[in-house]
Formats: structure tokens, C-alpha cells, sequence
């Protein structure tokens, strides 16, 4: 009896396996179309209007030692093809683990550094940080801001620093550091101006500069704030005097009613001593040129544009630029009928336009959206960021060829890995041979984000320079 109740199991065994076998070799043998009729949902089921963005994994970028670059600030290059940027890197040697230095890349690849820890001939302590951005002159000249003082590894009573109400705890700083305009020539580093001077023709004094630089004949602008009373301007430092352009409370001129606010956005000074910037004036905003006979009006919101039947509208808080030879380009939004934004050149006869929204980029079939950071050289070569539909943009110069492509987000990178694409860009500069240097953060699948510093030649080759993790110059 246990005998047959056991050959009887196995045969049920058997049988069970043959169905299960059936079962999947007859899914196995479905059809692509029977697949997809039993893969869909039933009606009260959820249906997927998207399908699952895909993710892709984050590669944690290699860890910087002291000796490496970390990151970088926007390069500046000048008429000779040299390069300068700040560079930012770990310290071991800081409370705050990190440092910064000033650098300058020759076009035969050797190196000039200015780091934390130099003293000015004129003031007994010594730099002890960077801030803002960097100018460089024909000269090799770099004018910057920087903090003075004991530096971080040392302590004294912290001093106010003059502001609105000195007598304020909150005015105070927490440390000793104090800041200045410097400027860096082949006759050594010194200080033009610091925090606490005068303000020629008025009672106050300096608390705070910003967007400072300086032509190859010594010449330097700056953006001041002063304080009792408060205000800002555009001043001057020629010879060692100090002179104030236009300040807010000033009244416009130029055939325009209103006054110069507390807003400005000022280009690089040029060689003939003068710059481009916006001003707001009111609740308008307009773009003008100070020149050594006084401040000139580009146009102001209102004004007719060169696109037909249309006004300027703003400028978007966006800083011209000048070259060499005084012509002017900037970003400016217009109305109309075809509404949109522009990039204009201002030269000896009429506005004209660059690019609008809605001009094509290169031979695509994309369109520009916007328009960022335009350099000019006295060529009348226009460098700028152009940004089109989705995330995309670009770097991009306009020559007497048309416009012409430097770098598009998501194309593969000169000289990189073949996987290796751009990313970013942020503010492209550009000398008088047409020679373009840039910063761009770069992405690869394996090897995760990098950036550094790029540069296209005359000839419209772009290379990179210097990238995060290269060993810094001693």
C-alpha cells in the first residue's frame, strides 16, 4: 500500500512540473504583441502619463589636496594672449581649510602668482583674502579687492570699520581684516584706496568698492559706497587723485529728467579712459559711457531700438562692455509686435543689433532665447553667452564672418575624453586678436563634473588651460 501511495506522488509531481514547464515555455513562445496586450494595466489600475526619468548616478569628484587647484574664478586675457584668474584651492595651512591666489598664464605656458600673505609697499600688513573679480591690463597689471591685515592666524581687537552709525556693534567686524583697491604692476603691489578714506567734494567715507580696473596708462575705475551720508558712484584714481564721475543724486542730463540711483553695473576701463555701464534712473535704466569730456547717454528704457517699431524696454541688470576703440555692446529687452531680448553694438553712427530672439543658432533649428556677458575687442569681434530653448546655450562670437560657435552645452570637449561634454559657461572674455578665454564646467558619465579654464585661439581653436586637480605653479 505505501508503495503505490508513493508511485502515485511521483506521478502527480511529474505532471505538476510538466504543467509549470508548459505554463512558461507558452510565455516564453508570446508573441510581442500578446506581450504587450497583458502588460497593460487594467482600468482601475494607475497609468503612467511619463515614462520613469531616468537617473543618473552622481560621481563624487576626486578629493584636492593643497598642491591642486580646486575651482577658479572668470579669466581675463589681454592683448599680449596672457591669462588671469583667481584660483581657489584647499589649506591646511588656514582655519577655514582653504586658500586663493592670483594667477597668470603667459601664452608660452610659464607662470606669475600673486598669493595671501604679500604686503604693499604702502601699508604694514599683509593680503590676507581676494574678493569680487580681477582686471588685467596690456601692462600685465591686475587690479583687484582684497582684505589686509594680520591674517588668520592671528587675533587683535576686532576695529569698526566706518559705516552708517561707527557706534553700531553690528558695524563692527568680527576680526581685524580691513579692505583696499589694490593694484599689482611690475613696480610692485599697492594700495590705491581702503576703507575709512575721503570722498573728494563730499563728508563722507568709503565703506565698501566693487568692479575695480585699470588701462596700461595707470588709470583706474571703481564703484564706491561711501557712508555719512550714503551713497554710491563711479570714481576715478589718475596720478594718485581721486575723482568722482557720477554718483547717486546726480542729475542725468543728457536731455533727460531724473537722477542716478544706487545701481551700477560698469564695464572694464579702456585704453582711451573710458567705460561703459548701466545706471538705473528711477524706475527706468539706461546704458552710458563716461568719457574723459563727461558721461555720455547710450539709450534709455523708452528709446527707439533698431528693430522696427519697437522701444527699449530695460537692460536687464546686465553689464556692457567697451572696447578699445569706444565701441560699446549690451543686452537689452525690446516690445512690440515681436517682442523679445537683443544684443546691440553702439559705434560711431546708429545702434545696431547683433542677434534676437528668434535668430537661429548657427545651422540648427534652435533659436536664441537670450543673451549674457558680451566682450567686445576693437575689431568689433563680439564674445557672448546665448542661451536657446531648454537648457541649452552656448559661448558664441560674432565676427565680420557671422556668427560662429565657441562652445555648445552638451557637445564633447576639445582634447577630452570622447564622453566628456561641456556643462556651464560663465563670462568669456576676448583681446584685439580674437583670441577668447573662458571658465566652463565640463560633465562625464564615469568621471562626474570638472571645470576649468578654456581658451580659443585667432584661429577658433578651443584648448583647455588648466583644470581642476592640476598641480598649481610654485
Amino acid at each position: 500500500m505505501r508503495s503505490n501511495q508513493r508511485h502515485i506522488l511521483f506521478i502527480l509531481a511529474l505532471v505538476s512540473a510538466g504543467a509549470l514547464f508548459g505554463f512558461f515555455g507558452a510565455r516564453a513562445q508570446q508573441k510581442p504583441e500578446q506581450k504587450a496586450q497583458q502588460a497593460q494595466p487594467k482600468e482601475d489600475e494607475p497609468v503612467a502619463i511619463t515614462e520613469r526619468t531616468k537617473v543618473e548616478k552622481k560621481v563624487e569628484p576626486a578629493a584636492i589636496t593643497d598642491e591642486q587647484f580646486g575651482n577658479f574664478r572668470p579669466p581675463i586675457i589681454n592683448n599680449k594672449g596672457e591669462v588671469a584668474f583667481v584660483g581657489l584651492f584647499s589649506s591646511s595651512k588656514t582655519k577655514s581649510g582653504s586658500g586663493q591666489a592670483l594667477f597668470i598664464r603667459s601664452s608660452d605656458g610659464t607662470w606669475r602668482v600673486t598669493r595671501q600673505g604679500e604686503k604693499a609697499v604702502n601699508l604694514p600688513e599683509v593680503i590676507a583674502g581676494f574678493g569680487g573679480l580681477l582686471a588685467f591690463n596690456d601692462n600685465g597689471d591686475l587690479t583687484f579687492i582684497a582684505e589686509f591685515g594680520p591674517g588668520p592666524e592671528k587675533s587683535v581687537p576686532a576695529k569698526p570699520v566706518p559705516g552708517p552709525d561707527p557706534n553700531d556693534p553690528v558695524a563692527a567686524s568680527s576680526h581685524s581684516w580691513n579692505k583696499s583697491l589694490f593694484l599689482k604692476s611690475a613696480s610692485g603691489l599697492k594700495s590705491l584706496i581702503k576703507l575709512g578714506d575721503d570722498v573728494p567734494a563730499m563728508p563722507s567715507h568709503f565703506s565698501g568698492f566693487a568692479n575695480a580696473s585699470t588701462n596700461s596708462q595707470g588709470l583706474t575705475a571703481f564703484i564706491g559706497t561711501y557712508s555719512d551720508p550714503d551713497g554710491r558712484g563711479l570714481f576715478l584714481i589718475e596720478q594718485g587723485k581721486l575723482r568722482l564721475v557720477c554718483r547717486s543724486g546726480q542729475r542725468v542730463g543728457n536731455g533727460e529728467e531724473g537722477t542716478f540711483s544706487e545701481h551700477y553695473y560698469p564695464s572694464h576701463i579702456n585704453e582711451r579712459g573710458e567705460l561703459a555701464f548701466l545706471a538705473r534712473v528711477g524706475d527706468k535704466s539706461g546704458i552710458f559711457v563716461s568719457r574723459p569730456k563727461g558721461v555720455e547717454l547710450i539709450t534709455i528704457t523708452g528709446k527707439p531700438s533698431p528693430i522696427k517699431g519697437a522701444n527699449f524696454m530695460g537692460f536687464g541688470n546686465k553689464t556692457p562692455a567697451i572696447s578699445h576703440k569706444g565701441e560699446v555692446a549690451f543686452v537689452a529687452y525690446y516690445d512690440g509686435p515681436d517682442a523679445g531680448r537683443g544684443l546691440f553694438v553702439k559705434g560711431e553712427g546708429p545702434i545696431k543689433i547683433i542677434a534676437k530672439s528668434g535668430d537661429k543658432v548657427g545651422g540648427t533649428t534652435a533659436a536664441f532665447t537670450d543673451f549674457l556677458y558680451p566682450a567686445i575687442n576693437a575689431r568689433g569681434d563680439v564674445a557672448f553667452l546665448g542661451r536657446f530653448v531648454g537648457r541649452n546655450q552656448g559661448l558664441f562670437i560674432k565676427t565680420a564672418k557671422g556668427i560662429e560657435e565657441i562652445a555648445l552645452v552638451d557637445k564633447a570637449v576639445p582634447g577630452g575624453d570622447k564622453e566628456e561634454t561641456f556643462n556651464n559657461f560663465m563670462n568669456p572674455s576676448i583681446n584685439d586678436r580674437g583670441e577668447v578665454a573662458f571658465y566652463a564646467q565640463t560633465k562625464h558619465p564615469k568621471a562626474g563634473v570638472e571645470i576649468g579654464i578654456f581658451m580659443r585661439d585667432e584661429n577658433g581653436v578651443v584648448k583647455r588651460l588648466v583644470k581642476r586637480g592640476d598641480k598649481m605653479p610654485q
